[in-house]
């Protein structure tokens, strides 16, 4: 049964009950054939047959709806959503094979979290005051580029799952830490877990630190957004969650089904805001980051951060864009677009994030003096001009 088959046959409280999206996850060959009968006998299919001995492929029937198909069923292998959620390259050529390539995805090397960082076996504690807790180490679907890798989509992952000892644990540490202001409820996807769960764990924390600043990362609008039910609300506004964090690639992820996700969303947290990963081939273009981050922008999210493909993640030589790509694009937004919708772009490293300073090919700003001992600033404007700023 095709994408649209299932959306024309399911009964729609079937289809909207996020946890029927879950279990109707296409996650084998046969599931992918039944939903795209085209796949048969394509090189796609046999691309990724080769990596579902090692690697998670999933795939939520709402996101298959959204792909693009031609006339018999296939998905087109240049579809910017397809391309996320399917590891097309053949597995003989993936980059951890690449001669002189430090950086390669070789299913070992970390990606994110440093030893001395992990002062609990699901807590990170990266910068002074904000701590990271991994709620789960499953997602809705799976992004074949995610740099958390070793923990979502290896199928033996060796990395600690959450147990409610290391939680303890968590709670423990941010009563003996108070410089710590925020804690990020991260994953996987912290969404995965029930309301009941969540409410739990939120009671549990607020309970330890009342007043500290909770934040949570989903992706759950683009994979599953059934996820935001009317239980999740209540107990997101219960425990006064601060912030949400979307993860997000390209605008057609942008459907009537997220859409009414976020507007339900921002009655319950008051901070919506995007964190997007620049890929090649989906979203390295002007036109594609302008209509997402504009779009982002008018329902009221915030998009925060583009991030560079990280290190030792998987698909880099599918993926990857070079940074002086990244650059010239934000460059461009900043000059053309309202600041609030321009991301910040950064490079994401073992050692923490660093900004992208956008005139990297030109003379630097610079404090200067005249004769007179008075100081003055050099810069390039929006419009590559040289100005003078005087103090």
């Amino acid at each position: 049964m095709t994408p649209v088959e299932i959306l024309a046959t399911c009964a729609p409280a079937d289809y909207q009950d996020w946890q029927w999206q879950q279990r109707n996850t296409l996650q084998s060959a046969d599931d992918l054939l039944k939903a795209f009968p085209g796949l048969r006998g394509t090189a796609q299919l046999s691309n990724i047959v080769q990596h579902l001995g090692t690697r998670k492929v999933g795939i939520t029937p709402y996101f298959a709806s959204l792909i693009e198909t031609d006339a018999l069923g296939c998905p087109l292998p240049d579809d910017p959503l397809w391309r996320q959620v399917a590891p097309l390259w053949p597995a003989h050529t993936h980059n951890q094979h690449v001669p002189g390539n430090a950086f390669a995805y070789d299913g070992t090397a970390e990606n994110w979290e440093l030893p001395g960082e992990m002062v609990t076996p699901i807590c990170q504690h990266k910068y002074d005051n904000r701590v990271l807790v991994r709620t789960a180490n499953i997602c809705h679907a799976y992004c074949q580029f995610c740099y958390e890798a070793l923990r979502t989509l290896e199928r033996n992952s060796q990395k600690q799952a959450f147990r409610k000892s290391e939680w303890q644990l968590t709670l423990d540490y941010l009563v003996a830490h108070p410089e710590v202001d925020e804690v990020i409820l991260s994953g996987g996807e912290p969404l995965m877990l029930s309301d009941r769960r969540l409410d739990e764990l939120l009671a549990s924390l607020r309970a330890h630190r009342p007043e500290i600043i909770i934040r949570l990362h989903t992706r759950a609008l683009t994979f599953n957004p059934y996820r935001i039910t009317d239980e999740l609300l209540a107990v997101l506004e219960k425990w006064n969650v601060n912030a949400l964090g979307l993860h997000i690639s390209h605008s057609r992820e942008i459907s009537e089904a997220f859409i009414d996700a976020t507007m339900r969303l921002r009655k319950a947290v008051p901070v919506l805001f995007a964190n997007m990963p620049l890929l090649a081939g989906i979203n390295d273009n002007y036109p594609q980051l302008k209509t997402l981050c504009m779009r982002l922008y008018g329902l009221g999210i915030v998009p925060h951060y583009l991030y560079q493909f990280m290190p030792f993640s998987p698909g880099a030589e599918h993926f990857c864009t070079p940074l002086r790509s990244g650059i010239a694009l934000v460059a461009q937004m900043k000059r053309r677009l309202s600041n609030l919708a321009v991301p910040e772009f950064v490079l994401p490293h073992r050692e923490g994030k660093y900004s992208v300073p956008l005139d990297l090919d030109k003379p630097a700003a610079r404090l200067h003096q005249d004769e007179s001992g008075n100081e003055f600033m050099h810069f390039t404007n929006w419009q590559d001009a040289r100005c003078v700023f005087p103090q």
